[in-house]
């Protein structure tokens, strides 16, 4: 009788918890970026911008978006879908700052087309 009663208390500690931290991640909002030169590697970042040139090549997507300010962000996707995006196309990307060759880039979590 008190196994079950442990076991029922846990699983609603654990539901509790998962909805608190659907909510939260709702709320939590990263800072939308024009330029990636302030930025350090390894840090979130949320960029708003058209898709200005787009190449598929294997399972990688490889944007280039322009900001308000005319600057350009590469950005770099790893799907193995193809891609529903097209120049021209208004997006908001959530993802990390990364450096590769000298040049930063975003590798993309989650995109929202617009």
């Amino acid at each position: 009788m008190q196994e079950k009663t442990i076991l029922r208390f846990s699983l609603i500690v654990i539901i509790i918890g998962l909805i608190f931290l659907f909510f939260y991640v709702e709320e939590y909002d990263f800072a939308t970026i024009q330029n990636l030169e302030t930025i350090r590697p390894e840090e979130k970042v949320n960029i708003q911008g058209i898709v200005k040139r787009l190449s598929f090549q294997d399972t990688t997507l490889f944007l280039q978006i322009e900001g308000e300010q005319i600057v350009t962000i590469d950005v770099v996707v790893f799907t193995e879908e193809t891609p529903y995006l097209r120049e021209g196309d208004y997006v908001e990307i959530s993802g990390t700052v990364e450096e590769y060759k000298g040049k930063k880039e975003v590798i993309a979590s989650k995109i929202i087309k617009k």
